[in-house]
């Protein structure tokens, strides 16, 4: 006999074969078994999550006529009877099943309704199963809508599409829809199990982890992927062959790259790569990889060591305990942006190591070991740390507190620790990310002092609208995390001598602009125009290029 491919060889014919569907299949169970039977059904999802299996067997269970020849609508069709079994084999007569992609004209779906009015040959509903229904023409669900809405009683419709947003209101109206879900990798690595296990096939769990991960919710993808792997593995799924047939990455890379992370050893983390890029894997893979490894930590740290399951949970672990939970929230924000950047870069391999060097750079700068804040040679007032929060500034500041405390140091009260970061009132303000109210009030104000938990600042009397109690409150709201919940804020209004970080922002500006128009004074070009054609320069609509 010819070799059947396993999705075809396992797809379900009933409905208790079907996985991670749960939702959709008490559904349609229960309404089969009380007899309310809608005329029409739209199964939505991505592909090979079981739109069309799902259809088949309602199909057979809307027509089984049991093991004696006596059944009735049932959701436990037989599988045995006449309809059950020709519905399997693709050979049931009243069972019409239609490709919108290849039958979108008006003429070809009213040639299928005009069948609709004949009752059944043989069975007891007349099934129309029309798959991508989405790729339809306008004409042809114009053409539908009556039949659709008011079908004969003996007609049945079940429409499938991977993008409803497509369908008209008006076919949505008509129909009750269901919404398959992706499958999580764990459920499809644990149905590639029991299916190897059935078929005699010597596997190792990690390799179908790779897959489950690779099907991306797919139950298709990862049978076709797993025919694959067992074809690329001679008769057996290893993990080191699937990661190789995959391009896939072996998690114990990732672990050591994020481990190299956090000890920042730079050295250690470019020859890693190296050792990664000799494999051939995808550095797009590993930086989605290290997403969903930054998601665990994070969980880890949140919900605590129970969410650490599996063979990786030692070394979840591990990880939780070496990075703060804002960097496990920066790294995984740089792993996104990274793989969304990743095809700008020269090749995958300097875009990957480039954004693990960015990781790197990023947690020095939080942790203290990078620059501090810096004024340009303009007078711009420049930070490393430059839109990270106030909530993260007081996360770091603590983790440094509590090593200068471990290696045997004395250390200074908390308060104490960030009073000198706030007295530098602009750089302060500089490195948080303020927004709305409390952005505006912090900007304009100079600082004036803080102790016992009272924050003194001071606006000109053309800003004494910030003085306002609403201003404040929302400032407050925003430096409680970093400077505690009793804090109390105080806004005078007074005379003011420019240390805002608005006018440190408004002089660099103004010296930029100025910088600019000298340029262009300066310029040979510009001056052989003003000479030989008596040209004016327009200072007004000069501005400093960036």
């Amino acid at each position: 006999m010819a070799h059947q491919v396993l999705a075809r060889k396992w797809r379900p014919r009933k409905f208790e074969d079907v996985i991670g569907q749960e939702h959709v299949v008490k559904a349609l169970a229960n309404a089969l078994d009380s007899g309310r039977i809608h005329h029409a059904y739209l199964f939505t999802g991505t592909r090979g999550v079981g739109k069309t299996t799902l259809a088949r067997i309602l199909a057979k269970a809307l027509n089984c006529l049991g093991v004696d020849g006596k059944g009735g609508i049932t959701s436990k069709p037989c599988g045995i009877c006449q309809a059950c079994n020709e519905i399997d084999v693709g050979r049931f007569v009243d069972l019409l099943e239609v490709d919108a992609a290849t039958n979108t004209k008006v003429d070809e779906m009213r040639e299928l309704l005009e069948t609709a009015q004949y009752a059944p040959v043989s069975g007891r509903y007349k099934v129309y199963i029309i798959d991508e229904v989405h790729m339809l023409s306008k004409s042809a669900f114009n053409a539908m809508l009556k039949t659709l809405e008011e079908p004969p009683g003996h007609v049945e419709f079940i429409l499938a599409t991977t993008d409803p947003q497509k369908l008209p209101i008006t076919v949505l109206s008509r129909c009750l829809q269901f919404n398959l879900r992706n499958l999580a990798p764990s459920a499809l690595a644990e149905h590639l199990a029991k299916i190897l296990r059935t078929e005699q096939i010597a596997f190792e769990v990690p390799a179908l982890d790779m897959i489950g991960r690779a099907g991306e919710g797919s139950v298709r993808d990862s049978l076709s992927l797993l025919d694959q792997a067992i074809a690329y593995g001679a008769g057996a799924v290893k993990s080191e062959e699937v990661a190789a047939m995959l391009g896939a990455l072996d998690q114990t890379y990732l672990f050591t790259v994020l481990e190299y992370i956090a000890e920042r050893d730079t050295r250690a983390l470019v020859a890693e790569i190296e050792a990664i890029a000799s494999r051939a894997i995808s550095f797009e893979l590993a930086l989605k990889e290290i997403a969903t490894l930054m998601t665990k930590v994070a969980l880890v740290q949140t919900v605590g060591s129970e969410a650490a399951i599996g063979p990786d949970a030692a070394r979840l672990g591990n990880l939780a305990g070496k990075f703060a939970v804002d960097e496990v929230q920066l790294l995984y924000q740089i792993a996104l942006l990274g793989r969304r950047d990743l095809h700008l870069a020269p090749d995958e391999q300097s875009g990957f190591t480039m954004t693990m060097l960015r990781a790197i750079a990023f947690l020095q700068s939080a942790d203290g070991s990078g620059t501090g804040a810096k004024v340009a040679p303009s007078g711009a007032l420049t930070s490393p740390t430059v839109g990270r929060s106030a909530a993260a500034i007081a996360t770091s500041t603590h983790r440094r507190m509590v090593q200068t405390a471990t290696a045997g140091e004395t250390t200074t009260p908390y308060a104490t620790t960030v009073a000198p970061a706030v007295s530098d009132w602009p750089a302060f303000v500089a490195s948080c990310s303020f927004t709305g109210m409390a952005g505006m009030l912090a900007k304009q104000s100079e600082f004036v002092s803080f102790s016992d938990g009272v924050l003194s600042l001071k606006v000109a009397e053309a800003q004494k609208h910030l003085a306002d109690k609403k201003y404040q409150e929302k400032l407050k709201m925003d430096l409680a995390g970093l400077l505690g919940e009793n804090l109390r804020i105080q806004v005078m209004i007074s005379q003011v001598v420019g240390h805002s970080l608005a006018a440190a922002e408004d002089r660099t500006r103004s010296e930029l602009e100025q910088a600019a128009i000298q340029s262009i004074n300066n310029d040979p070009f510009i001056k052989s125009l003003a000479d030989e054609f008596g040209a004016t320069i327009d200072r007004a609509a000069i501005r400093p290029a960036g």
